[in-house]
């Protein structure tokens, strides 16, 4: 028995040691399998996404985006992801995090944090956890995109799962028990799985421990451990290659050993048979137990080293025992690992065959891309070229249409400087019209291409908002008055008034948006307003509003109005007139100064609209001129029909240090002028509008006439305390400027200070109380010459200009020390406007010409003529001129070359002249400090470019 129990232990121990070999090999190999494939289509992923990165357009795009192609970018992105089946969706963010491309919305967020960009790497694409949608599983693939080393932005590809799922819940050679694990490292103490536990679904994350942390670590093996579900487990462990994650092939014990504990039982049996029958059949029966189970050995070792056509044979079909039953196991086994390895081999095969075609596509798509980029590049160059033609074509007809124009403007003024007809004065008018007209219609073109262009430049200068928009509604005032429309600016008393910025595009902005008010409005009101939006301490950002109260825009059309060349509708061009530049070119400059523009409208008419714009502009140190402390204590009596303008002036006065009050009508003034003089606050002045309700305001200014003790002259604090000398320590209160009248109680100032020796209370007569009334006209000349003849000497035009009513103001108050200390001084200015200025006028072209010298002569200067911009330097070298006027474009040599040549160029006006500039400038000239050009380099002229 021991003789035979010896071989069949042996036997055990052989067959035991290969199945186990066999078993654990065929594990490692599965995993080394399942790895490879994993990591192919991991990288074949990877590849497409690098094919996609990389771009040429979507990177131009990307580096670019405010000029960029966006359609031809996303619809590139969307022919990339089209030709590969398993990309469903992509999105392009840019290097803050911001979405720029998606090929369907709403399928990515608009915005990833900008941080989660810079973590990605160039070489390996980012890959997020597979998520099981109602479409399959899906996962995101993220990779940087780069222009060389830089980072601009980043690739997020959504992805249909199902071929990595089906590679991870493949459990072909793992039979009932055996599942796939791939685990990726999740904090120090935690391994999340890529997909959950196929046994366990709710199963995740794992431990860092065990098999999967020692494939996480870069190491591979066998080991036999407990897994979640707390069965033991004979696990096959490796890395999965680049991603630093780990992968795991396990099976229950109890299955995967399945097999030998059959052989150990056939073993036991015979071992136990052969116990049983004894020594008489041990030495029969040795050779047929030892032989199958040698021939097992020797078939499971080969099956070991990969004969997967190793096969036991089979005995007579007669003589079926256990050994047949372990041949016939052993063979099932055997077939088993064959079929495996077969279905194996061949879905790598078609894998491998799939990346191939799918590589081959993306060159062949590669290459037509670089084909359509270098055509692209070939029409950009040709667009280019023909955008610096129109350019040029442009600038010179621009040119050759203002030197007419030049002409016909500034003849036209010198005309009407003449002894003509009514009807001549007519006509030169219209001309004059239609001129400005046109001017303005090349103006519009030419920033609208710059803006095209991007070559639109802003100035930053020191500039009086005030005066600023107090122009640009001057400049207006005469349409609205024909259009019988009241025109008021309302400036918040916050708003500052010393700013750096472009003072001519501002003005730009609100003559054209004034001019729409004015244009579409047929009664009513266009209403300027400044507010404060935001300020700190080195700028300011400001809201301008432009309120009208005509036709109004219809919600539908709203979106037209700042597109270029468009109009609410084509009637509204034939009735109105423009060419649709006009907000689109306003748009862009607002824009430009660090604001927006919108419109706010219901699209009734009557209830108008609201063009409202912001910008953003530098603060710079107000030194106002304007002493408000002297009118500290007047009393103001303001009437106006109109309620707008009535609040914006009341305002303004109050501002000033003004008490005043407002009233609409005639009625409410005779009302508010006796209440003053009953209580014994008389008013000091009236600003009365010259037509309240249509109907000219002749009668109230008769009834003050007639009732002069109404109205009281005022008296400063400073007179008041000359004329009441205190003694220092003296605690007798003095009357307030407002209580030189009889009204003044005689409780509030002592018997002998109340009607001093000194004191000489002036009061109005019927005959100089006019002087207490001031008329706010329109700019019709007319109005004025009315106010003379109703013999009023005080009126301002409206809309009112500060600088004016301040002067007004003082002089109907009576500062006649102060008023009369300003005219010497004026009177001294004028005398240095009136000098003779010598002019060299560097000009080719006859008319232009003429026209300065014409101009220049009648302003009594004196001239010089050069042809050209070389005539130009030699007689700047030879004579001596106060400023020289040089023309951009002249033949032999042009304005640019001659300043180079002359020392200084201090100033720039724009043709056709501006003859009202351009004496302004001759004025400056003037009274300013430069010195006149001469032949030695240490002193330098005034030159002007035109």
């Amino acid at each position: 028995m021991v003789a035979s129990g010896v071989p069949e232990l042996v036997l055990w121990k052989k067959v035991h040691q290969q199945l186990v070999g066999q078993i654990e090999h065929r594990l490692m190999v599965l995993s080394t399998l399942r790895q490879e494939q994993l990591q192919d289509y991991l990288l074949s992923e990877a590849d497409k996404t690098q094919l996609i990165a990389i771009r040429i357009v979507i990177s131009n795009y990307l580096n670019n985006v405010s000029t960029g192609n966006k359609t031809l970018a996303k619809l590139d992105l969307q022919m990339a992801i089209s030709v590969i089946s398993d990309f469903m969706n992509a999105a392009v963010y840019d290097s803050k995090g911001h979405l720029v491309l998606e090929t369907e919305e709403n399928v990515f967020q608009p915005r990833i944090e900008e941080a989660s960009i810079n973590t990605v790497v160039q070489e390996i694409p980012n890959l997020q956890y597979p998520v099981e949608t109602s479409n399959g599983w899906m996962y995101t693939l993220s990779r940087g995109i780069h222009k060389g080393q830089k980072l601009i932005g980043q690739l997020m590809v959504s992805v249909n799962a199902t071929k990595l799922v089906s590679l991870v819940y493949d459990r072909t050679g793992l039979q009932e028990t055996g599942e796939l694990l791939v685990g990726i490292p999740d904090g120090p103490d935690k391994i999340r799985l890529l997909l959950p536990a196929m046994q366990k679904p709710n199963v995740i994350v794992l431990p860092y421990k065990g098999a999967m942390a020692k494939a996480i670590n870069g190491e591979s093996g066998i080991l036999k451990e407990r897994n979640y579900r707390g069965a033991r487990v004979i696990a096959a462990y490796r890395p999965a290659g680049f991603l630093h994650w780990g992968l795991l092939a396990q099976m229950e014990i109890k299955e995967a050993y399945a097999s030998v504990w059959s052989v150990r039982l056939v073993i036991l049996v015979t071992f136990s048979a052969l116990l049983f029958v004894g020594a008489l059949a041990s030495l029969g029966l040795a050779k047929a137990f030892t032989s199958p189970i040698i021939e097992l050995g020797k078939a499971a070792f080969a099956l070991g080293q990969g004969d997967m056509r190793t096969r036991v044979k089979k005995g007579s079909s007669c003589f079926h025992d256990e050994f047949s039953n372990l041949k016939d196991a052993f063979n099932g086994m055997a077939h088993r690992i064959a079929s495996h390895q077969y279905i194996l081999e061949h879905e790598v095969s078609e894998r491998t065959s799939d990346l191939a075609h799918a590589h081959d596509g993306l060159a062949r798509e590669v290459e037509e891309r670089k084909r359509i980029e270098l055509e692209l590049e070939k029409a950009k160059d040709i667009a280019m070229a023909a955008d610096r033609s129109k350019s040029e074509f442009l600038a010179n007809m621009s040119h050759e249409i203002r030197t007419p124009l030049n002409a016909i403007i500034n003849f036209t003024e010198l005309c009407l400087d003449t002894q003509i007809t009514q009807e001549q004065q007519e006509h030169l008018e219209y001309v004059q019209f239609a001129a400005q007209h046109l001017l303005r219609l090349i103006t519009d073109i030419l920033d609208f291409n710059k803006i095209a262009a991007g070559k639109l430049e802003m100035e930053e200068i020191q500039f009086s908002l005030y005066e600023q928009l107090e122009q640009s509604l001057s400049v207006l005032a005469a349409r609205a008055w024909k259009s019988g429309l009241e025109l008021c600016c309302d400036i918040h008393a916050d708003v500052p008034d010393q700013l750096l910025g472009d003072p001519g595009r501002l003005l730009q902005i609100f003559v054209n948006l004034v001019g729409n008010g004015i244009k579409f409005t047929k009664k009513g009101e266009v209403i300027v307003s400044v507010t404060v939006n935001s300020k700190s301490a080195d700028d300011v950002e400001l809201l301008f509003a432009v309120k009208d109260s005509g036709l109004g825009i219809p919600q539908t059309k709203q979106s037209l109005l700042f597109q270029a060349f468009s109009q609410v509708d084509s009637s509204t061009q034939r009735l109105y007139g423009g060419t649709g530049l006009g907000l689109a070119i306003s748009s862009k400059l607002a824009a430009a100064m660090g604001g927006r523009m919108w419109v706010e409208s219901e699209g009734v008419e009557g209830l108008g609209s609201t063009f409202s714009f912001t910008g953003r502009f530098k603060l710079f140190p107000s030194n106002s001129s304007m002493n408000f402390l002297m009118f500290k204590g007047v009393r103001a009596l303001v009437v106006d029909d109109n309620s707008t303008g009535l609040r914006i002036l009341t305002d303004l006065l109050k501002s000033w240090n003004i008490i005043a009050d407002g009233v609409m009508t005639t009625e409410a003034a005779k009302s508010a002028l006796e209440l003053g003089e009953s209580s014994g606050h008389k008013y000091n002045v009236v600003l009365l509008d010259m037509w309240l309700g249509g109907v000219e305001a002749l009668d109230l200014v008769e009834y003050i006439r007639a009732r002069p003790d109404l109205l009281q002259k005022y008296a400063s604090d400073a007179e008041v305390n000359t004329l009441y000398p205190v003694e220092p320590d003296s605690d007798l209160a003095l009357p307030s400027a407002h209580c030189l009248s009889q009204q003044c109680s005689s409780k509030s100032t002592p018997d002998r200070l109340r009607y001093g020796p000194n004191l000489k209370v002036e009061i109005y007569t019927k005959d100089n109380v006019s002087s207490a009334i001031i008329m706010l006209t329109s700019v019709n000349h007319m109005e004025s010459s009315r106010c003379k003849e109703l013999g009023l000497p005080f009126h301002t035009s409206k809309p009112i200009r500060r600088s004016l009513l301040n002067r007004v103001l003082r002089s109907a108050l009576g500062f006649e020390d102060k008023m009369s200390h300003d005219e010497g001084k004026t009177s001294k200015e004028s005398k240095k406007l009136n000098k003779r200025l010598h002019v060299l006028i560097a000009e080719d072209n006859p008319v232009n010409q003429r026209v300065a010298i014409k101009l220049l002569h009648k302003w009594g200067h004196t001239t010089v003529l050069a042809v050209d911009g070389a005539e130009a330097v030699e007689r700047s070298a030879k004579e001596e001129f106060d400023i020289i006027l040089m023309d951009v474009q002249m033949p032999v040599c042009d304005g640019f070359e001659a300043t180079a040549k002359i020392p200084g160029m201090d100033y720039y006006i724009s043709k056709p002249l501006n003859a009202k500039k351009l004496q302004d400038l001759l004025q400056y000239v003037a009274t300013s400090s430069l010195r006149v050009y001469s032949a030695s380099p240490s002193h330098k002229n005034s030159m002007s470019m035109w």
